[in-house]
Parts: C-alpha cells; sequence; structure tokens
C-alpha cells in the first residue's frame, strides 16, 4: 500500500514539477473532526499523519496543525509510532497565547470599528507601535479590575487566568467567546437604562456574566459535544467541588479509573498536582467551573 502511495505521489510531483508549481495542502480542526480522546481519533490521526512520509518533495507539501495533547496521544501508547522522527523533523514550535498576545487580539478587534477609535480618541496606528499604548486602550474600555481593589488582579490578567485550561492553555476562541457575551450584556444593560452614565464601556458585571457564559458555551459545545464518550465521567463533576483529592476523585469516578482521570487532565478539564509526601490534588480550572455549577472547596 505504501510503495503504491509513493507511486501516485511520484506520479503527481512530475507533473506539478512539468508545470512549474508547488502544491500546498493545509489541513486544521481535527479536534473537531473525531471524538476527543476514543479509538476512532486515534486510528484516523495516526494514519494521517503516516501518509506525511509519502509528500516529502518541494512540489508536494501537507501541513497538518494539531493540538500537542492530541499529537502525544497518537503518537504514544503500547503500540509506539515508527518512524516518529520522520513525522516531527519539520515540525513547528506549538503555537502558544501568552498575555501579551491576547492583549493585541483584544484591542485589535475593538477598534476595528472606527466609531469606538473616535468615542475613545484613540489612534489605530498607534496599537501596532506600542505595548503600553495597547494597554492604555484597553483600559480605556475595560475597568482596572474586575473586583474591587486591594489585592485584586488586573482585568487583563484576570481574563487571561479565568480561560486558562487544566493544560495551561488559552485559546483566542475561548477569550472571543467571553467578550462577546460580556459586550451582549452590557447592550442590555444600556437598552434598560439609556439615559444612564457608566465609566467603562464593559463593565465587570458584564466580564464575569461573559465568563459564566462562556462556561456554559464549553460544557455543551466541547464537553457535552465533541467528547460524548467522556461525558459520562465529566457529569459527575456537576454541582461538586473546584479540588478533589487522589481518593475523592476515584470514589467519584468510580474504581479502576485511571485511565478516565488521564483523559480528563489531558482534555484541560482537571489539572493535577502533587508533592512528594502528599497526595495529589486535581482542579478544574476557572475554565469550566460556571459551566459545571461547581462550588469552591476541596473535596477529601
Amino acid at each position: 500500500m505504501v510503495r503504491w502511495e509513493r507511486r501516485e505521489a511520484q506520479t503527481l510531483e512530475a507533473i506539478l514539477k512539468k508545470a512549474d508549481l508547488s502544491l500546498w495542502l493545509m489541513v486544521d480542526r481535527l479536534d473537531e473532526i473525531f471524538p476527543r480522546r476514543s479509538p476512532v481519533e486515534t486510528r484516523a490521526l495516526r494514519g494521517l499523519l503516516r501518509t506525511l512520509r509519502v509528500f516529502e518533495s518541494r512540489q508536494i507539501r501537507v501541513k497538518v496543525f494539531l493540538r500537542d495533547d492530541i499529537l502525544d496521544q497518537v503518537t504514544t501508547g503500547a503500540d509506539g509510532f515508527t518512524a516518529l522522527t520522520h513525522v516531527t523533523a519539520r515540525q513547528a514550535a506549538t503555537l502558544s497565547w501568552s498575555k501579551d498576545a491576547i492583549l493585541t487580539l483584544v484591542v485589535n478587534r475593538l477598534f476595528a470599528s472606527d466609531a469606538l477609535c473616535q468615542l475613545l480618541e484613540v489612534n489605530p496606528r498607534g496599537l501596532a507601535a506600542s505595548r503600553d499604548y495597547r494597554l492604555e486602550s484597553f483600559y480605556r474600555v475595560f475597568p482596572r479590575t474586575v473586583y474591587s481593589p486591594p489585592n485584586q488582579s488586573d482585568t487583563l490578567r484576570w481574563i487571561y487566568s479565568h480561560t486558562v485550561d487544566g493544560r495551561g492553555v488559552v485559546t483566542p476562541r475561548d477569550v472571543i467567546d467571553l467578550l462577546t457575551k460580556a459586550k451582549q450584556k452590557q447592550q442590555d444593560e444600556f437598552r434598560e437604562d439609556p439615559l444612564g452614565e457608566s465609566d467603562w464601556v464593559i463593565g465587570s458585571g458584564a466580564i464575569r456574566y461573559g465568563l459564566a457564559e462562556m462556561s456554559k458555551l464549553k460544557r455543551d459545545k466541547v464537553l457535552r459535544a465533541e467528547l460524548p464518550h467522556l461525558w459520562p465521567a465529566i457529569e459527575k463533576f456537576i454541582g461538586g467541588k473546584t479540588e478533589y483529592s487522589e481518593r475523592a476523585i476515584q470514589q467519584l469516578l468510580g474504581p479502576r479509573s485511571q485511565g478516565t482521570i488521564a483523559d480528563l487532565v489531558n482534555i484541560g478539564l482537571l489539572s493535577h498536582s502533587g508533592q512528594r509526601g502528599r497526595t495529589s490534588t486535581y482542579k478544574v480550572p476557572f475554565l469550566y467551573r460556571d459551566g459545571l455549577e461547581l462550588v469552591r472547596g476541596r473535596q477529601e
């Protein structure tokens, strides 16, 4: 089969070379095709990665975008992955979103509106030139803190820390969903009191509302819709605590649940920490707490 695929690829490469053309194939959003952490996902993605070895010429390049946790899943395990180095030789660095990258994303989307630029006297050209100006412009829209001081993190840090998953990953999609819901909430409040006054375009109450609504979206569109085989286990957390000891989480999920626990850590629903001489702790990140209706506390 591999030899046949290689012959077909060589024929296509010869045609492209004669026509002085190159072909790039971009494959993305693979995490939305198959049920996550399922055998069918593993088989399909392992087959795709092996196929990459067939296309190694300058005429044909295949670029596959995979989350790092999914790559780890499909390339490790009892069966191993033969010639993995051929797949990872051209692997780019993992794409991650820092707090500054999220700041840039947010202000660029906000101030694509000429009306908002005029209202807040923001110069769009200055946004690209200075991080300080981006931050200043951000706080013309949002309050400095989501909760009243003292000892409260600034709003940008709060948004970032409340959209991070159990693997420490923040995605633009979650930040955008949070702020979109916050904007809608603020618009509703303005309509209810059109003559009222506000110090901010989007206030702290609307931001907290946005987090809760975004968390519900994650529950319905990701946890329930994309992970149906894990949903029975995830559903057991609803109405529970935000932290669990090793003993408590095994009681919650049942005997021989280590594989399920590993899956929940892998998808970012749980973060795992443990120190020598102390039991492990599993935490549900802020990202999922409202959606799962969790109560802050630890279950021993």
